[in-house]
């Protein structure tokens, strides 16, 4: 079946490329919090619980904090003498916080950071390179991760030199999300290589099958019982048929988004769900016969060193992609593919020619703060320089009019992006080495001049009660609004200046969200952590 978008999209491949940044407006101020080389090779960045930037420098094998007003740097943790590093795509990449570390810098039970790097696990003169995903303490007194806490979550998964992906979240099931690409076989200088997408591991221990996944881990590494059982095995996959994923992030609504590379087409926005197949590399974007498909050089080994970019070179008939999708009861469609879906392949020989992006993250905006974006995805990508803005439509299950709209635009390859908590600032990161500030300064949603000091929650985290205190002086009426991380609204409550004890001993541990409303407007909100 065609994509019903196609046509539309098709007379607008290039369009997104042509457009003035909606960031050059005068409603947005741009300005670089760090300059280039400040960083080196920045992969994964977040907004941390003390208020400041934490990012993974990938050849750098450090994690470095940035102070948001400054832009002064401070080690954090420093992996030198552990992170193999070949100057490709490897190093130091993804890392993950906690959710009780957002909710209470001073716990001492889960103040844990998480880092995923390669390692060369050979003991002789070559290399072995592998993953490892290890688990720090941070130290609220001193602002820095403990160095001798490492706590070995996983370990000894094959990784590559190109295509690692490597971005790691937690869920709100407090579980440990992974991608992991194809390595970048069946191409170039790897073109004799298989790619393993397909593949589905013959015991939770069989590695050599864990290329072109997602994986879900228990914070402790264990496998968790619900997880997907796949070809009669349960293992670490949770989903599958991946290329290169190198963005994820869970919405609000507890859907998981990802960000991936396509080949010379087809880049992919997707949802993540639980035993899916995505295609790669038999179905690059939708299963639509347009202009991919899939010529296996590994399986011709006489051949396979006269790699080509160009299907037609291909030593044998090409698999017909949706054929192949017919034997894919689990195939999964992207919601979007970036405008890069095409009838025919590119003739172009060279990728500045192709209509791909190459999406290198992904993050969920729901601020609710700027005009029109109500929940967005913002990609930064690397080829083209942009930071692409889709919104998505009501229920976050598709993107709205498959419109992507150009946010912002620059001669830099863009490699992560995080949101700020008031819904008005965003920073990116860059290959360089230089952090872009990126500031709402025009008129926002939302008329009160409330701040979220206007109530306080305690304790927090929580286990059976909460306490939540109404700080304005003011006898308006106000209401408290409780939900979970999938939408889900657990209790609405009047509320006054005193304060007012909730019963949340029927929660299961996680993350909440705590909302203050006037006539029917939030004026703030907070996160709460329920743990017992």
């Amino acid at each position: 079946m065609k994509n019903h978008l196609f046509y539309i999209l098709l007379a607008s491949v290039y369009s997104v490329l042509g457009q003035t940044p909606v960031s050059s407006g005068t409603d947005w101020n741009v300005s670089n919090l760090v300059v280039n080389n400040t960083l080196n090779r920045p992969n994964t960045l977040l907004f941390a619980p003390d208020g400041n930037l934490w990012v993974t420098e990938r050849q750098g094998k450090k994690v470095t904090k940035i102070d948001v007003v400054t832009g002064a740097t401070t080690e954090l943790l420093n992996l030198s003498g552990k992170v193999y590093q070949s100057l490709s795509q490897d190093g130091l990449m993804g890392m993950a916080i906690h959710p009780d570390l957002y909710a209470n810098l001073n716990t001492t039970t889960n103040n844990y950071v998480y880092v995923l790097y390669t390692y060369d696990a050979d003991s002789g003169s070559g290399v072995d390179s592998r993953f490892r995903i290890e688990r720090y303490n941070y130290i609220e007194s001193s602002g820095i991760l403990d160095g001798t806490s490492a706590f070995t979550v996983i370990e000894a998964i094959p990784a590559g030199t190109d295509h690692n992906s490597g971005k790691i979240v937690i869920g709100p099931d407090l579980k440990l999300y992974w991608t992991i690409g194809d390595f970048g076989n069946n191409r170039g200088g790897k073109a004799c290589n298989e790619i393993r997408s397909q593949y589905l591991p013959s015991s939770p221990s069989d590695f050599s099958d864990y290329k072109g996944k997602i994986f879900r881990l228990n914070l402790d590494g264990s496998i968790p019982t619900d997880n997907p059982v796949l070809n009669g095995v349960q293992s670490y996959v949770y989903a599958y048929g991946f290329r290169n994923a190198q963005g994820l992030a869970f919405g609000q609504n507890g859907k998981l988004y990802a960000s991936e590379h396509g080949d010379k087409t087809d880049d992919e926005l997707n949802i993540i769900e639980s035993g899916k197949n995505y295609g790669w590399p038999l179905i690059a974007g939708y299963n639509d016969d347009m202009g991919y498909a899939y010529c296996n050089w590994s399986a011709y080994p006489s051949n396979c060193n006269a790699y080509s970019n160009v299907i037609a070179n291909c030593p044998e008939s090409a698999i017909d992609e949706s054929v192949s999708a017919a034997n894919m009861p689990n195939f999964m469609p992207p919601i979007g593919t970036y405008n890069s879906t095409l009838a025919t392949e590119p003739t172009a020989g060279s990728s500045s020619g192709w209509p791909t992006v190459a999406p290198s993250s992904i993050a969920v905006y729901e601020g609710g703060k700027i005009p029109n974006w109500g929940t967005s995805l913002l990609i930064p990508t690397l080829k083209t320089g942009l930071i692409i803005r889709a919104k998505l439509n009501t229920d976050g299950s598709a993107l709205e009019d498959g419109v992507y709209e150009e946010f912002h635009s620059d001669s830099e390859r863009f490699r992560d992006v995080v949101i700020h908590s008031n819904g008005l600032i965003i920073y990116a990161i860059t290959d360089n080495g230089a952090v872009v500030k990126l500031e709402f300064v025009g008129e926002p949603l939302g008329v009160d001049n409330f701040t979220n000091n206007v109530f306080s929650l305690f304790p927090n985290p929580a286990s059976h009660h909460l306490n939540i205190s109404l700080n304005a002086n003011s006898s308006e009426a106000y209401q408290i609004k409780i939900y979970n991380l999938n939408g889900q609204v657990l209790k609405m409550k009047n509320i006054s200046s005193q304060t007012r004890n909730i019963d949340v001993s029927n929660y299961v541990n996680g993350v909440y969200f705590v909302e203050l409303l006037k006539n029917k407007k939030v004026v703030a909100h907070k996160k709460v952590i329920i743990s017992k």
